[in-house]
């Protein structure tokens, strides 16, 4: 009788934990970028370590480029970002998203290309599972109030990219 009632004990234990376990995860929700709806979270750090956040930009609209060391078309675009930043600061930030593993010196090759425009580490690559990013140059516009507004695959010329940013300049 004993031995049926710890038994008894520990299935309603298991079934307490499974439980809890499937409201938990249920409460975790899986985000995936889709145009028209909120942008993803940000999972990534700036380069000294800070936890960054798209709501440090809230009010402009957002250029997130995702982009590797080893990407020539990251490479290629980065002096056209650099320019439109400045031309167009008042109402858009350039975000760049390196996808590098820890052992890339990004600080280097920013101040080497004179980049000042932010730049963050995405190292678990949880922001490029949320954005959907397989390949590099990958970027999306993101409206002042967070909403995803486009996807650009690939690396753009700088008339293209002229053109995406005058038309968010209002």
């Amino acid at each position: 009788m004993l031995t049926n009632r710890k038994l008894l004990g520990s299935k309603i234990l298991a079934g307490i934990f499974l439980l809890t376990a499937v409201l938990f995860l249920g409460g975790c929700k899986e985000e995936k970028a889709r145009v028209g709806a909120s942008a993803p979270t940000l999972a990534v750090y700036d380069l000294q370590g800070n936890k960054v956040s798209l709501d440090q930009w809230k009010g402009k609209y957002v250029y997130l480029n995702f982009w590797a060391s080893n990407c020539g078309g990251c490479l290629a675009e980065m002096p056209t970002l650099e320019k439109l930043s400045q031309t167009y600061r008042d109402n858009i930030v350039v975000v760049g998203v390196n996808t590098d593993q820890d052992d890339a010196n990004v600080q280097a090759l920013l101040r080497e290309r004179s980049i000042t425009f932010p730049n963050v580490r995405d190292q678990l690559a949880i922001t490029q599972e949320r954005y959907q990013v397989i390949g590099t140059p990958t970027s999306f516009l993101i409206s002042p109030d967070g909403k995803l507004l486009a996807q650009y695959v690939g690396m753009l010329q700088e008339p293209q990219l002229k053109a995406i940013f005058e038309q968010s300049n209002g």
